[in-house]
């Protein structure tokens, strides 16, 4: 008995302390007390580029990773100089001055459906639950973090790390170094030459496209065997109309032969017994071009089984969406 009894003594604080920690909920997403980088919350620097010049925008992204076991809470202030502060040393280790939270230009209004209401009240912070491999990245402006307008002109080499506050407003003391560092190139005796507008670019105007123009990309793709192009130029349909040995067979009521005799005139069209192009010149001076029907007349020479033949050919366009298409075609052989 008197074993027994001490044997109770003996354990009971321990179970006690087992019944406890059982019963404690503990928060495994993190809270104001909870070391963060225990937790496996890791922050990293990375940049696609290392180098900048003088009119460049220096920036580069700030990367949480969740390398731990268990989900982890951050929360993400709308003044982001709350969560991320960004230390730049030049290259004699001096750091360049941070920018006071005040000087943030963002919204006013905490309204903002961005973030969420907490304890009932207006609460300007976002909840962020990153698990386990999970990771959250934010572009990074240097110019947004530290006093840019102060830099000296031998500022050259910069060396970039972050600090990161996962919970801004209730555990401002709390805060996870980055892992990594950069060390950026600002050459302030370059600068990249800015891309010109190009004011015809910026037009209104419907690009125009003669039918001349349209012809010689026709031909064009026909010579290089680019069939996807083009049959963009032309319309089968309406061409179909002026070779009798399809149009017998397009002409019928059935839409299967019709669907029939289309497939067979393209596959004719793109090489299968049509006369193969050597080359051809497009003919300006007997071109003819109204607001909605055009002709365009052009002397090729073509490999017809053999035999090299000229031809003097007249193509009937007819302007579609505001571009030409070919819808006729009349071909003799040249004088």
């Amino acid at each position: 008995m008197g074993w027994s009894v001490l044997s109770l003594l003996l354990l009971g604080p321990a179970v006690a302390n087992a019944a406890s920690w059982r019963n404690n909920k503990v928060d495994h997403h993190g809270n104001a007390t909870e070391n963060f980088s225990s937790s496996g919350l890791k922050l990293y620097v990375t940049a696609p580029r290392l180098r900048f010049a003088k009119n460049d925008e220096v920036a580069f992204h700030a990367s949480l990773v969740n390398e731990g076991a268990y989900p982890v809470t951050i929360y993400l202030h709308e003044n982001p100089l709350k969560n991320f502060t960004i230390i730049a040393r030049d290259a004699e280790g001096r750091s360049l001055n941070v920018k006071e939270e005040m000087y943030f230009q963002g919204s006013k209004d905490y309204r903002d459906p961005h973030h969420t209401r907490y304890s009932g009240e207006m609460y300007p912070m976002r909840k962020l639950i990153l698990h386990a491999g999970e990771k959250y990245e934010k572009r990074i402006r240097l110019a947004d973090y530290v006093d840019w307008d102060s830099f000296s002109e031998k500022v050259r080499d910069l060396n970039v790390t972050a600090h990161f506050y996962p919970n801004p407003v209730q555990a401002e003391r709390y805060f996870l170094a980055s892992s990594s560092s950069l060390n950026l190139i600002y050459d302030q005796t370059r600068e990249v030459p800015k891309e010109r507008d190009n004011v015809g670019d910026a037009s209104t105007e419907t690009l125009r496209v003669s039918a001349r123009e349209i012809v010689y990309l026709m031909l064009s793709a026909e010579y290089t065997r680019d069939w996807s192009q083009y049959f963009k130029y032309v319309s089968l349909r309406d061409i179909v109309r002026d070779y009798p040995e399809f149009m017998r067979l397009y002409a019928q009521d059935s839409t299967e032969l019709q669907t029939k005799a289309l497939a067979e005139f393209r596959k004719y069209l793109s090489g299968r017994g049509y006369h193969k192009l050597i080359r051809f010149r497009v003919l300006a001076g007997e071109s003819r071009e109204t607001s909605d029907t055009a002709q365009v007349r052009v002397r090729a020479r073509r490999d017809v089984e053999g035999f090299e033949r000229e031809y003097l050919t007249t193509y009937y366009l007819t302007k579609r969406d505001a571009l030409w298409q070919i819808t006729g075609v009349e071909s003799r052989l040249a004088d």
